[in-house]
């Protein structure tokens, strides 16, 4: 695959990961996911698994796997200039992004294969615990992620914002406006990806010219 090509689909990459995603999550749930967070009492998380889900909950983490992939994709192209400790960090963040939310969709596969099929109000709430915990821990990764990403200009002091503001709320997950930050990586990962597509020969990097407008 030449320089040309790669730098087209890397990009690319990066808007598919966010359409994926966000496809995912509205897939599941319009099969009947549960749609809670860690403010919702015991009895709503309970009451939430004790119908079966529909075929399309798993469509939707079927979804989120390949998003991942793409993921992956995306951030390998925007390191492919870069060498040194710093971008090391920043590719062992997205492992570590990877592996933990592949963990995260595994308890939720297994969360919905039991719900309606008996499953106690304990193994319930421990499942749901344990994914929520995975789901925050995204969210640190995400921000070393935003912060090691070899982009400058508007793109930088974006990331850097957002990196911070997403480690001042897993401080408070159960806070109304927790989930904001963390859902606005992946409109950075979105307009990142659009940014490089239309402008698929500039170098993402700490020399590189500031991305304008």
């Amino acid at each position: 695959m030449n320089e040309d090509r790669l730098s087209r689909i890397g990009p690319l990459c990066g808007v598919l990961f966010t359409l994926l995603s966000f496809g995912g999550f509205a897939i599941g749930s319009a099969g009947g996911a549960p749609t809670l967070t860690l403010s919702d009492s015991s009895a709503k998380i309970v009451k939430g698994y004790a119908d079966p889900v529909g075929s399309a909950a798993w469509v939707g983490s079927y979804t989120t796997i390949l998003a991942l992939a793409a993921f992956a994709l995306f951030a390998a192209w925007l390191h492919r200039s870069r060498r040194g400790e710093f971008s090391a960090a920043g590719l062992a963040a997205v492992a570590a992004y990877v592996g933990v939310i592949l963990v995260n969709v595994a308890v939720t596969c297994v969360l919905n294969y039991r719900a309606g099929h008996g499953m106690d109000a304990q193994q319930t709430l421990t499942l749901f615990y344990l994914q929520e915990f995975l789901y925050i821990a995204t969210w640190g990764l995400s921000a070393a992620f935003l912060a090691t990403a070899p982009v400058s200009g508007w793109l930088r002091r974006a990331a850097l914002v957002l990196a911070a503001l997403i480690l001042v709320v897993m401080a408070v997950p159960k806070a109304g406006v927790a989930q904001f930050p963390p859902t606005l990586f992946y409109i950075w990962v979105l307009v990142a990806g659009i940014v490089f597509a239309r402008r698929p020969h500039v170098i993402a990097g700490t020399n590189a010219a500031p991305v304008s407008a």
